[in-house]
């Protein structure tokens, strides 16, 4: 029996369901399948009762579930401990976040970070919210930042600003020579460059094109926030960015629309999870975020 064996098992386990704890844990279904079956085998009881394809913990994974978790924090209290007693100035502390709030938020607060802290090592992800999720819930990184369509009940979150995302456009589009807002049937019209599959972002401009009984009119999809700005620098459509990203960048070749009774926000939230050992640098760390967003400490 290993960690990553206990983490699969935890996950499947909350997620009831291998297809979704596979995608999850970004392994494949066969994969996670073998390792859950070695687990069971090991333990010599199976952990789950298999119905027409859906899996639901029986009595003995029930209290398996309680006893992994117990061994996952401890694990995680000892790696931390000993950190600390090798050198309790400097700490490290683990976080991820999504590509676009690399572009000028998190340098921002890394900043802050370093400034108050510099003998703290930061390990950083640049991953998406399901990339987080899943280091999070398997103890792997500390902190997450990020926007989420599903909650978890092990996590907790706490929202640290909303961001609006806001059309642009080429200099060289007609939008761009505008002084009022354009219709959002006349942005339908137009190609639109959408995020990757998955994404919060693509799931956030889903649900608001939905409320408004549209269609997007996708060119490209699939893409990266970096990849999205050179798309709309050489004309090739049209995209909506977060509000942040925009402001903080060198708008040469690039205008930001107005649409008419179209407002779409993200919320960006502060992720960790409710229980569970927190070294004193990553106790501290939360403190900096909260005290740099004015927000009180929990």
């Amino acid at each position: 029996m290993d960690m990553s064996q206990l983490k699969n098992f935890i996950i499947t386990a909350e997620q009831g369901s291998m297809t979704k704890a596979a995608d999850l844990l970004m392994l494949s279904q066969p994969a996670l399948s073998r390792s859950i079956t070695s687990l069971e085998t090991e333990l010599g009881v199976p952990l789950f009762d298999r119905r027409n394809r859906k899996i639901v913990l029986n009595r003995f994974g029930k209290t398996f579930l309680t006893e992994a978790k117990h061994i996952l924090q401890r694990w995680d209290h000892t790696r931390t401990s000993i950190s600390n007693m090798v050198d309790p100035e400097s700490g490290s502390v683990s976080i991820a976040f999504v590509h676009s709030l690399g572009i000028a938020y998190v340098p921002k607060l890394l900043k802050n970070v370093k400034e108050q802290e510099p003998k703290f090592s930061l390990s950083l992800q640049e991953v998406n919210a399901n990339a987080i999720i899943k280091s999070l819930l398997t103890n792997d990184i500390d902190f997450g930042f990020a926007t989420q369509f599903q909650t978890f009940a092990e996590l907790e979150y706490q929202q640290l600003f909303k961001d609006n995302l806001v059309l642009v456009v080429s200099i060289d589009h007609a939008f761009a020579k505008r002084d009022e807002a354009i219709t959002i049937d006349e942005l339908i019209e137009e190609p639109l460059i959408q995020y990757s599959p998955g994404t919060e972002l693509k799931k956030l401009l889903d649900a608001a094109f939905a409320d408004k009984n549209k269609a997007m009119n996708i060119a490209y999809e699939g893409l990266e926030i970096n990849s999205i700005i050179g798309m709309v620098k050489a004309n090739l459509g049209v995209a909506f960015m977060a509000e942040s990203i925009v402001d903080s960048l060198s708008m040469t070749g690039l205008k930001k629309v107005a649409v008419e009774n179209f407002k779409v926000e993200r919320p960006i939230y502060f992720i960790h999870k409710k229980q569970g050992f927190l070294s004193n640098a990553a106790t501290h760390f939360k403190q900096i975020v909260l005290d740099f967003h004015h927000l009180p400490h929990r």
